[in-house]
């Protein structure tokens, strides 16, 4: 039996589709994650490539609520970016691509901080 978080996580991924898919979701955005090559311990001296994986989230970009910034980390000139549960979980190292641009998260912050998550909210440079 599903619970609350469960039944809002399933509601945001719906209210934040695409627009074109009758969401509130603006722009393209994905998650895009970068890990090591594993070296060949018989050719050490062979360079290896990092895997790069991507995933396309439901989500929603506007400028910082006032109530987030900090002036420090989060300042007025950021972006906050909504997003509903991906297929992997989002770590702080991971990348935003936002309408094609990579951009690195300031802060990351899974919505409730406890428990089953319903939604994401991710901080970047504007």
């Amino acid at each position: 039996m599903a619970g609350f978080y469960d039944d809002m996580a399933e509601m945001v991924t719906e209210l934040l589709q695409p627009d074109g898919d009758g969401g509130l979701g603006q722009g393209t955005v994905q998650l895009k994650r970068e890990t090591p090559g594993v070296v060949d311990p018989q050719q050490p001296w062979v360079p290896v490539e990092p895997r790069e994986q991507t995933w396309p989230l439901n989500a929603a970009v506007r400028r910082v609520s006032q109530k987030y910034v900090d002036g420090t980390l989060i300042v007025a000139t950021d972006n906050q970016v909504t997003f509903a549960v991906p297929e992997v979980v989002p770590a702080i190292t991971d990348l935003l691509i936002i309408d094609g641009v990579e951009l690195a998260m300031k802060d990351l912050r899974p919505i409730p901080p406890a428990g089953t998550v319903a939604e994401y909210i991710a901080f970047v440079a504007g």
